[in-house]
């Protein structure tokens, strides 16, 4: 069996922080990559990120930062995405560290007519910050098993976390979101869990909603046990073309519009405590569902 290989970009403690040149950071990634695993430790420092670093066809790899909070991956002006995640990647590991700016922070890389396949991902630990755009973008790859958890959002312009149709059996849980237009965006993922987060000062908390031209499925979402404060529009929306997703003892409180807004078809709405709506607590704009308040 391959053992893995272990990159370590380390400073000591004596020495002056030195940030990475891009280039230098992504050859230790490809060395990794085909080495058949390995770990990139990352040091503290502020690292400018011009182009976005690859991680492509990457098996067993785990991409860490020595310090979460110290540790920063930095976007120049005009970057896109900090971090892409491109072609068959299974084990992927990417903790502890800061991504400030940029168009996205983790997004996949979209070559026309391949579709990137994505297991047994996981971000965790890790700080997002003032992203124009989402600090996690996966619209169109196809992924099972990514996990999203213990990590900070804020400020951003657009939706902290997105996932897309190709999306099943994925997690985010136990993250702090706050001051971004979307907290989570499912756009006809299914089998999802959006559990333990604490969601604060966003324009909508939660969004699930149907793929563009895509006719209506049973998705089977759950958004369970999440502190959903201060939005100002709806709470949780959830949006035509959908079908039985669940929303399970989340506390809602304070939304300038709906706690939970619900159009589509058979959803289940259990056990939430909702307060200090500037609309209605629950408001049934379309289809039946399961209401157990």
């Amino acid at each position: 069996m391959k053992q893995l290989l272990c990159l370590l970009l380390l400073l000591s403690a004596t020495q002056p922080v030195i940030a990475l040149p891009e280039a230098e950071i992504q050859r230790f990634i490809d060395d990794a990559v085909k080495a058949g695993g390995g770990e990139v430790v990352i040091p503290p420092g502020v690292h400018v990120i011009e182009r976005g670093l690859m991680i492509k066809d990457a098996k067993k790899l785990r991409i860490i930062g020595l310090d979460a909070e110290e540790t920063m991956l930095k976007a120049a002006p005009k970057t896109v995405s900090l971090l892409l995640l491109s072609g068959a990647c299974e084990e992927v590991r990417i903790e502890k560290l800061t991504f400030e700016g940029g168009q996205d922070a983790v997004a996949e890389m979209a070559d026309p007519g391949l579709t990137n396949k994505l297991a047994k991902v996981r971000v965790g630990r890790c700080f997002f910050q003032n992203q124009r755009r989402s600090a996690v973008l996966l619209p169109k790859a196809a992924i099972e098993a990514l996990e999203i958890e213990d990590c900070t959002f804020r400020d951003i312009a657009g939706t902290a976390v997105v996932f897309g149709e190709r999306i099943s059996g994925c997690s985010i849980t136990h993250n702090h979101v706050t001051r971004c237009q979307t907290g989570v965006q499912l756009t006809g993922s299914q089998r999802c869990l959006v559990a333990s987060n604490e969601i604060s000062a966003c324009g909508t908390g939660v969004l699930i909603t149907a793929a563009t031209e895509v006719k209506t499925i049973e998705q089977g979402n759950v958004v369970a046990l999440n502190a959903i404060t201060g939005s100002l529009k709806n709470a949780v929306q959830i949006n035509s073309r959908t079908q039985k997703n669940s929303m399970i003892q989340n506390e809602i409180s304070g939304s300038a519009g709906d706690g939970i807004h619900l159009l589509g078809e058979a959803h289940v709405v259990k056990g939430n405590k909702i307060t200090g709506s500037g609309g209605k607590s629950i408001a049934v704009k379309e289809g039946k569902h399961e209401i157990m308040e």
